[in-house]
């Protein structure tokens, strides 16, 4: 690390990877982008022209470059617990995007990776717990505002686009939302009950509607809805009651207009813009926790435990009934 600044490599230059590399060149203080990886090596390059950086197309080499301080992965899901291992046998601080692995088997080994370092170096992009309206739900419920919180609900609602199974909607979205639930609740899910609505009659496994029943190890209950298809733009939002109130985030933070008969409020379009301060703070409080060697955000633990939660969703869309969550015993280490 020269100079106290952090450099980053970032593997993937999709949409989240090229979002999290003009971060982390632009609006993140303490970091510089050092190397950009994408099997594309024209993406790579523009991405990395863009940020000042040098591309890639071997992650491998981009791991073990002495100018990446960390690293930074948004590439395809299936490839994130291979790389988190590399990192983590580097000895560099990795910010994975979620989901941590593509099986909970593979999530288990960068647990028992980590576990070998001895130290926590896995941080995971669950992003929620860096807004602002989340953040001030979680403070109430801490601050015991509502006292114990016995229900949570979450809405997920998303505008089209394509057509997704009831597996990616969960891994891929609701993964999100069940990690919020774990976060603001301080408590793990122990019980799903996944049910859908198919988008296409042909196409049974289709999704455009979900709703997930959840059941915490602390006794609370709660769901979450899900939507493939608002109609109307991006939104997302989260309720608690508690045994004395209940605590509920914004959902929009557009001006509120009358005029002419009616009330309106301005949709975010999507999750680019209605998490773009999130992305940002994200990154901050990452490379901050790099520098001053303190780990902090979302864990490995948090990636392991969303995702086994997801799996044993999508085998309750597979038995049509009620299933439990069945983790490894927690470390001491988180």
């Amino acid at each position: 690390m020269k100079d106290n600044v952090v450099g980053v490599g970032v593997i993937g230059t999709g949409m989240i990877g090229s979002l999290h590399a003009e971060n982390l060149a632009r609006r993140v203080i303490g970091a510089r982008v050092a190397a950009v990886m994408d099997i594309d090596r024209g993406r790579a390059e523009t991405v990395a022209a863009r940020c000042g950086a040098k591309a890639a197309t071997d992650a491998e080499t981009l791991i073990a470059d002495p100018a990446v301080d960390a690293v930074l992965i948004a590439s395809p899901d299936t490839s994130h617990a291979e790389l988190t291992i590399a990192c983590i046998e580097a000895g560099k601080p990795v910010l994975c995007e979620k989901p941590l692995a593509a099986t909970v088997a593979d999530a288990e080994r960068v647990l028992r990776a980590e576990l070998a370092a001895g130290r926590r170096l896995t941080q995971v992009g669950f992003m929620r717990v860096y807004d602002q309206t989340h953040r001030d739900v979680h403070d109430l419920l801490r601050a015991g505002a509502i006292g114990k919180a016995l229900s949570f609900r979450g809405r997920h609602f998303n505008p089209f686009s394509g057509v997704k199974t009831i597996e990616t909607a969960i891994v891929n979205s609701l993964i999100h939302d069940i990690h919020s639930a774990r976060w603001l609740m301080a408590a793990e899910i122990e019980q799903v009950y996944a049910q859908w609505v198919p988008a296409l009659a042909d196409q049974p496994r289709s999704a455009c509607f979900a709703v997930l029943q959840l059941r915490f190890g602390s006794g609370a209950i709660g769901a979450l809805e899900w939507s493939g298809d608002s109609g109307y733009g991006y939104e997302v939002m989260v309720e608690v009651i508690g045994e004395t109130g209940t605590a509920e985030s914004v959902s929009h933070s557009s001006p509120i207009l009358r005029q002419g008969s009616t009330i309106a409020q301005a949709v975010t379009p999507n999750w680019p813009q209605r998490f773009a301060q999130a992305y940002i703070d994200e990154a901050q409080i990452w490379i901050d926790s790099v520098r001053s060697g303190e780990p902090t955000g979302p864990s490995a633990w948090d990636g392991y435990m969303s995702l086994a939660a997801a799996e044993v969703c999508i085998r309750s869309t597979e038995t049509g009934l009620p299933e439990r969550v069945v983790g490894m015993e927690r470390p001491a280490l988180y």
